[in-house]
């Protein structure tokens, strides 16, 4: 609760200083990108079969609640810049976003409670529908489909439940296609950052990339 309004402080205290300073460019994204992230918190709440989620649904989802907000901040950086740049930065900013996502989603599986914070597997337990798994889906078995239609219809499901998902999931190669698809947005993020002038800056960002794919929290 401290944390949720804590952040409304700092979210309303930017809006003051932006309104205070006349700077309707930045306030103009700042407004754009807390739309899209709402938008993003209504289609979650409105995905009521999860095993009916697509990848499809789960871009627009990341895109709207984590890529956006990326992809203003890089943007709000250019905001004085040419247009081909402040485009290629929102552009840049978006896709490190999407693959930023698909890493945490990926850690879900993947990262051990006391490296990450969170046990593996959480959002399973609360029935979130990711990347993994939909990519490995398509090959499960009569059974393991089963043992997962289980456990969404489990409020509380058991370790091994998640355990059998898990396993499932990386033996089907969704694990492996995910992290391909974060390496693909990667690189398609470094080559917006061609339209960028040669600056500390652009390196800076470029580093970025490197540290959101190997991420291990």
């Amino acid at each position: 609760q401290v944390s949720v309004i804590m952040g409304d402080f700092l979210y309303s205290r930017a809006v003051v200083e932006l309104v205070r300073y006349g700077d309707l460019g930045a306030l103009a994204i700042l407004a754009r990108v807390t739309n899209e992230m709402t938008i993003g918190e209504m289609r979650q709440l409105l995905a009521h079969d999860p095993l009916a989620f697509t990848e499809e649904q789960y871009d627009l989802l990341i895109k709207a609640k984590t890529a956006s907000l990326i992809s203003g901040a890089c943007e709000v950086g250019a905001l004085t810049a040419p247009t081909d740049q402040r485009q290629a930065l929102a552009r840049f900013g978006e896709k490190l976003g999407m693959a930023f996502q698909i890493v945490d989603d990926l850690l879900d599986y993947t990262a051990d409670e006391t490296v990450t914070g969170k046990p593996s597997g959480l959002d399973l337990r609360e029935h979130k529908v990711t990347l993994p798994l939909i990519y490995a889906l398509p090959r499960f078995s009569a059974a393991e489909r089963r043992g997962l239609d289980a456990l969404l219809r489990n409020p509380e499901p058991a370790d091994r439940e998640i355990t059998d998902v898990v396993t499932a999931v990386a033996s089907h190669g969704g694990l492996d296609q995910a992290r391909e698809r974060a390496q693909r947005l990667a690189t398609q993020a470094e080559e917006d950052l061609g339209m960028l002038p040669e600056t500390p800056a652009r390196e800076t960002l470029r580093a970025s990339l490197a540290y959101v794919l190997e991420r291990r929290r």
